[in-house]
C-alpha cells in the first residue's frame, strides 16, 4: 500500500518446492524522486556453485496502484473497505508478446517520496537441485542511484505436480477481449487469435483452466428418432489439443473441463427426450474410447437457489439429470450444480459447488447450510465439493476485492476449500471488464448495485491495449501491449492453488492430520456475518478472526508442511516414523504395511489413515 513503511531490510529469504513460482517485492521510495529505475537478476546458485537457477526463470514486474473511488460495501472492523489507492496491475518490465525488446513497465520514474512497488516472480525449474540458492536484484536508477537486495532461496527437496491436481473452472470471455484489443473500426488486428489465445495462455500459466472447452459436433437423427452415426472429427480437433496440452507452451492439458452441453436444467434443446438420452450415450461413450471421460463434467443452471422460481430450477435439474443417467449412470458424478447441497437433487448431482458464505452456518444462520462432515460423508458416496468466490463474498469473508488491506485473501481462501475437503475452485469470469473504462472503474454498480457490486469481481486480467472498438478505453496511453496485463490478485489465487498442492502430498503421505494443524493456524472458517458485534455469538467480532489477518503465519504454517513432507520422502531407512505416519522403519509390522501401500499407491496412506505402533 502507498502508505505502508518501506522495509527496512535489503535481504529476501524464499522457500519453494520444485515446479513452483516464488514472489517478492521490492519497494522503492526517495525523498528526492528518482528517475530511470531498472532492475537486474543475478542467477541464484547453490554455493557450492554446482548448479543455478538461471534469472531467464523469473520475471519483473512494475506494480501498479489503481485509485478505487467507490469502495466495495459492508467492511467490517480490521476488514475495511476504503476508498484509496491500491495495488493490483502488474506491467511486465519488457513487452513480452515484441518480436524485438521493446520496455514496458521499466525503466519507470518515481516522484519525490512516491512509494514504487517492483513485482519478482521467480519459477523454480521441476529439476532443480535441493538446496540454498544465493544472488541479488541491483536495483538502478539515473545519477548512478543504486540497491542491492541480496536473494536467498530454499527449494524443497520435493516437487509439486506438473499437472494440476485440482480442479479449476474459472470463466473467460474473448468477446470482451476484443473491445479492447484489434482496431477501433471492429476490424480484428493481424494476429487478433493469437492475442486471445495469450489470455488462456496466462491462467493457464497460473494453474488455471477455463470453466468451459465446447468443442463443435451435431447430432442426427433418422426419421424413426434413432440417432445416426456421429461425425467426432471436428469436436476432437477442436477439444483435443486443451486435453493432450498441445495448445499451450508446457504441453501439459487441463485437469477437468465443463463440455458445455447436456446442462441439466437447460431442457432437451431441438431434441426429443429419447434422442436427448442417445446423444448423451453417444457423447459419453466417445469421451470413455478418448479417455476424457474422467476429466468432462457438466454445468447445471447457475445458482438455482436464486431463480425466480427455485422449486422449478431444482426440478428440471433433476428432471433432466435422470435422463443422462438413463444415457450412462456415470453422468451424474460429472453435474456440477453451483448450490449447496439441497434434497431436491440429491440424486441428480455429483459436484456441489456452493459459495463460500452458503457452508456451514457462519453466515445463513437462521438457515444453515451443509457442513463439513456432510460433504465428507458425501465424500464417501463418490461425491465431490468445489467452491466459488464471487460478489457474494462480503467482508470478512475472504474474497477477491482489489480493495483490501489484506492481499493475500484469494490466497488464503483455497486453504480453507482444502480444509474443508474440496478437489476443485471455480470462478466466473477473469476478464468481466467494466466497459467504460475497465483501468479506472471496477465497480459494476449498473450489474450489481450498491449491495453486490465489488471491487475487481470478475476480473483478474487487465486488457493490455486501447485500439479496439472500446479505444480510446483500455490501458493507460504509455501502456501498448498485445496481451494480457495480469494483477496481484491472480497471482495471490495462482499461490493458494499451489499451497492446495502441497498440502494434498503431505495428505497423501500420511501427514494429512499435521497438516491440518498448520492449516487451523491460518483458517477456522471462510468468514463470518457481516455485521459487527461481539455480545452476539452469530455475528462478526475483531476478537474472533476467521482466518489470521497476519501473512506471516500463513507462509510459517506453508513451511512447517513442507519441512514434514521432506522428513516422509527423505527419512533415514531405519528411523522409525511418528505413529500414525507410513511406516514403521525394518519392523516386520512396517514392512508388510509398506508392501501393502506399494500395491495400493502413494494416495492410500491418507485415504487409509492408518494408525498403528511402531
Amino acid at each position: 500500500m502507498p502508505d505502508s513503511p518501506v522495509p527496512g531490510s535489503s535481504r529476501v529469504e524464499l522457500w519453494a518446492a520444485r515446479g513452483e513460482w516464488e514472489a517478492f517485492q521490492i519497494v522503492l521510495r526517495d525523498a528526492a524522486g528518482a528517475s530511470e529505475i531498472d532492475v537486474e537478476l543475478d542467477d541464484l546458485c547453490l554455493e557450492s556453485g554446482e548448479a543455478c537457477i538461471p534469472a531467464s526463470s523469473a520475471r519483473l514486474y512494475r506494480e501498479l496502484f489503481v485509485e478505487v473511488i467507490h469502495p466495495s460495501p459492508f467492511g467490517v472492523t480490521l476488514h475495511e473497505r476504503a476508498a484509496g489507492s491500491y495495488p493490483d496491475p502488474l506491467i511486465p518490465f519488457a513487452d513480452p508478446y515484441s518480436q524485438e525488446p521493446m520496455p514496458a513497465g521499466a525503466p519507470f520514474d518515481l516522484e519525490p517520496g512516491e512509494v514504487g512497488a517492483i513485482f519478482a516472480d521467480w519459477k523454480i525449474p521441476p529439476g532443480a537441485q535441493a538446496g540454498s540458492y544465493a544472488g541479488a536484484a541491483r536495483v538502478s536508477a539515473a545519477g548512478g542511484k543504486s540497491a542491492l537486495i541480496e536473494i536467498r532461496l530454499q527449494v524443497w527437496d520435493f516437487a509439486i505436480p506438473a499437472q494440476p491436481s485440482v480442479a479449476t473452472a474459472f470463466g473467460h470471455s474473448t468477446g470482451s477481449i476484443r473491445a479492447f484489443h484489434g482496431g477501433p473500426e471492429g476490424d480484428p488486428a493481424p494476429g487478433y487469435e493469437a492475442i486471445a489465445d495469450r489470455y488462456f495462455e496466462i491462467l493457464h500459466v497460473h494453474r488455471i483452466d477455463p470453466l468451459t472447452i465446447r468443442g463443435p459436433v451435431e447430432f442426427l437423427f433418422d426419421e424413426s428418432g434413432e440417432l445416426e452415426p456421429v461425425d467426432w472429427t471436428a469436436y476432437d480437433e477442436s477439444v483435443g489439443p486443451w486435453l493432450d496440452g498441445s495448445r499451450f507452451e508446457d504441453g501439459i492439458g487441463v485437469t477437468r473441463f465443463n463440455l458445455g452441453l447436456f446442462g441439466p436444467g437447460r431442457g432437451t434443446g431441438e431434441m426429443s427426450v429419447d434422442g436427448y438420452i442417445q446423444a448423451a450415450a453417444a457423447m459419453a461413450a466417445h469421451l470413455k474410447d478418448r479417455g476424457w471421460w474422467e476429466r468432462a463434467w457438466t454445468y447445471a443452471i447457475d445458482e438455482p437457489w436464486g431463480n425466480d422460481d427455485p422449486d422449478s430450477a431444482y426440478a428440471r435439474i433433476a428432471a433432466d439429470s435422470a435422463l443422462l443417467v438413463q444415457a450412462d449412470e456415470e453422468w451424474k458424478d460429472r453435474v456440477l450444480v453451483t448450490s449447496p447441497y439441497d434434497e431436491r437433487i440429491d440424486s441428480a448431482a455429483g459436484i456441489w459447488c456452493p459459495v463460500t458464505p452458503m457452508f456451514d452456518d457462519w453466515f445463513f444462520f437462521w438457515e444453515p447450510e451443509a457442513d463439513r462432515t456432510f460433504y465428507a460423508e458425501r465424500a464417501e458416496r463418490g461425491e465431490e465439493l468445489w467452491f466459488y468466490v464471487c460478489n457474494a463474498n462480503l467482508p470478512p469473508y475472504a474474497g477477491y476485492d482489489i480493495d483490501t488491506r489484506s492481499g493475500f485473501e484469494p490466497r488464503v481462501v483455497k486453504w480453507g476449500a482444502w480444509y474443508e475437503g474440496a478437489t476443485g475452485f471455480l470462478y466466473w469470469r477473469a476478464t468481466f471488464w467494466v466497459d467504460s473504462d475497465p483501468w479506472n472503474v471496477f465497480l459494476d454498480l449498473e450489474r450489481f448495485g450498491e449491495f453486490a457490486a465489488r471491487n475487481g469481481d470478475g476480473m483478474l486480467l487487465y486488457p493490455g491495449d486501447h485500439d479496439g472498438t472500446a479505444a480510446p478505453r483500455g490501458s493507460p496511453d504509455w501502456l501498448s501491449i498485445d496481451g494480457p496485463i495480469p494483477s496481484y490478485r491472480l497471482k495471490q489465487v495462482r499461490d493458494g492453488l499451489e499451497d492446495w498442492e502441497i498440502l494434498r502430498l503431505a495428505e497423501s503421505l500420511g501427514a494429512g492430520d499435521f497438516a491440518r494443524q498448520q492449516v487451523e493456524r491460518v483458517y477456522t472458517r471462510f468468514g463470518d456475518f457481516f455485521m459487527e458485534n461481539c455480545d452476539d455469538p452469530v455475528m462478526y467480532c475483531p476478537d474472533d478472526q476467521p482466518w489470521t489477518l497476519d501473512e506471516q503465519v500463513l507462509l510459517d504454517a506453508r513451511r512447517a508442511v513442507a519441512d514434514r513432507i521432506v522428513e516422509i520422502l527423505h527419512a533415514e531407512p531405519d528411523k522409525p516414523e511418528e505413529p500414525g505416519g507410513c511406516g514403521c522403519g525394518t519392523s516386520s509390522a512396517g514392512e508388510i504395511w509398506l508392501a501393502l501401500l506399494a500395491l495400493l499407491g502413494p494416495a492410500a496412506c491418507g485415504r487409509l489413515s492408518l494408525k498403528y505402533d511402531c
